[in-house]
C-alpha cells in the first residue's frame, strides 16, 4: 500500500529546518549544523541543539557546564558569529529528486513517488497551525489584572468577574495571531461577588475582524474530548495556550447543566478562556476556577470546572437583539442548589476521608 502524503506530514515538513553557525566570511569553513523546528513566526523561534553554539562561546565550551548556569546570557557568543536557518525539507526533497534522475533509465519514476517540495521561503509566514476554533480567545486586561476570554460577537467579549470586576471599567482586548488586533472595551456587566457564577461582558468600541465567531454546544457529553484555550501563567508573553482532557463531569440542577468539570491543564490567566469540544469546534463553557486545597495550598490545574455556554447563551442573545442586561441580572439571582454545587466546598459530614 502506498503511503499518503497527509495532512501531518506536510505539517512536519513545513516546521523542520536546517541551522548552521559559521564565522562572518567563512560560510563554508567551519560551518556547524543541525536540525531545528520552528516553533513562532512573530516572533522567529527556533528550537535547535544548542551545541552548535559551542565553537564560539567567548568563555569556550566550559560555559555550558558551569555550576548552576541555567541559561546563557545573549551575548554569550562572539561578534563573529553568523546564523543561517534553511528550510529542511524542500532542499533535501530537490537533491533526493535529482539524484534519483542521474542513476539511470527508469529512475524518474522513483522519483516521482517523492512527496511535493511543500516548503516555504523563510521570509514568509506559516500557516497558523493551531485549530481555527482557538483564534476566538483573547487576552483580556483590565488595569493591572489579566486574564483570558472569549469572542461571542464582533464587539461582544466573555470573561469572568474577577478579571473585570467593574462594570464601566476600561478593558483592553488582544486577539491572537493572525489576526493579531489590540481593542479597548469597557465591562457591560459584571456578576456580583455573591453570584455563583463568574461572568463580566466586555463591549468592544469597534469589531473584531477575521476572528471566528464559535458556534454555541446545545448538549455535554460526560467522556468526550476536550480542549482549554487561555493565556495562563505568562499571558501576552507566550501567547495562547491550548491544553486537551475529557469531560470528566456534568453537574445538573433540575436535568440543566449547571457546571463542567474537566482534566485539562487550568493555570492562572486562563480564567475566563473557553472550552471546546475540538471534534465539532463548538463553544462549551467558560473557564472559571481551578481546585486550589485551601489547607495545604495545594493547586490542583487538572481538575477545574467551566460554567456552560447554556446557562449564558440565552442571556447574551437577549442583549445581542436588544441592549437589555435584565437575562443578565438575572445569573445574580441563581437558585439555591446551584450556589450549593459552586461554592466547591468538601461536606461537612464525619464520613473518612480519602488517604489518596
Amino acid at each position: 500500500m502506498a503511503r499518503q502524503w497527509g495532512p501531518s506530514m506536510r505539517a512536519a515538513e513545513k516546521a523542520g529546518c536546517v541551522v548552521s553557525a559559521s564565522r562572518a566570511g567563512q560560510a563554508e569553513a567551519g560551518s556547524w549544523s543541525c536540525s531545528g523546528v520552528i516553533l513562532s513566526r512573530c516572533p522567529d523561534l527556533v528550537l535547535c541543539h544548542g551545541g552548535i553554539f559551542t565553537p564560539f562561546l567567548r568563555a569556550g565550551s566550559a560555559a555550558l557546564t558551569a555550576a548552576g548556569a541555567a541559561f546563557l546570557p545573549g551575548d554569550s557568543c562572539g561578534d563573529d558569529l553568523r546564523l543561517h536557518v534553511q528550510w529542511a525539507a524542500t532542499p533535501l526533497l530537490r537533491a533526493a529528486r535529482a539524484a534519483l534522475g542521474r542513476l539511470g533509465p527508469g529512475t524518474h519514476a522513483l522519483a516521482a513517488l517523492l512527496p511535493p517540495e511543500m516548503g516555504a521561503p523563510w521570509g514568509l509566514p506559516l500557516r497558523d497551525p493551531g485549530p481555527p476554533w482557538a483564534a476566538a480567545a483573547v487576552l483580556v486586561e483590565c488595569g493591572t489584572v489579566w486574564g483570558s476570554g472569549v469572542v461571542v460577537a464582533p464587539r461582544l467579549v466573555v470573561t469572568c468577574r474577577h478579571v473585570a470586576p467593574r462594570e464601566a471599567a476600561r478593558v483592553l482586548v488582544r486577539t491572537t495571531p493572525p489576526k493579531s488586533a489590540t481593542i479597548w472595551g469597557h465591562v457591560v456587566f459584571a456578576t456580583q461577588e455573591t453570584s455563583p457564577y463568574d461572568v463580566a461582558v466586555v463591549s468592544l468600541e469597534k469589531d473584531l475582524h477575521g476572528v471566528p465567531l464559535p458556534v454555541p454546544a446545545e448538549h455535554f457529553h460526560e467522556g468526550e474530548a476536550v480542549s482549554v484555550v487561555g493565556f495562563g501563567v505568562f499571558g501576552q508573553a507566550c501567547g495562547p495556550s491550548v491544553t486537551s482532557g475529557i469531560l470528566s463531569a456534568v453537574v445538573r440542577v433540575d436535568d440543566a447543566a449547571v457546571m463542567l468539570q474537566t482534566t485539562c491543564a487550568v493555570h492562572g490567566g486562563s480564567s475566563g478562556g473557553p472550552l471546546f469540544s475540538p471534534c465539532t469546534g463548538n463553544l462549551l463553557g467558560i473557564v472559571a476556577s481551578n481546585t486550589r486545597d485551601n489547607d495545604t495550598g495545594a493547586t490542583y490545574p487538572h481538575l477545574n470546572f467551566s460554567i456552560p455556554i447554556t446557562v449564558l447563551q440565552p442571556a447574551l442573545q437577549w442583549y445581542r437583539w436588544t441592549g437589555g442586561l435584565g437575562g443578565l441580572r438575572e445569573l445574580d439571582g441563581a437558585a439555591e442548589p446551584v450556589r450549593v454545587v459552586w461554592r466547591l466546598r468538601r461536606p461537612l459530614t464525619g464520613a473518612p476521608r480519602s488517604k489518596l
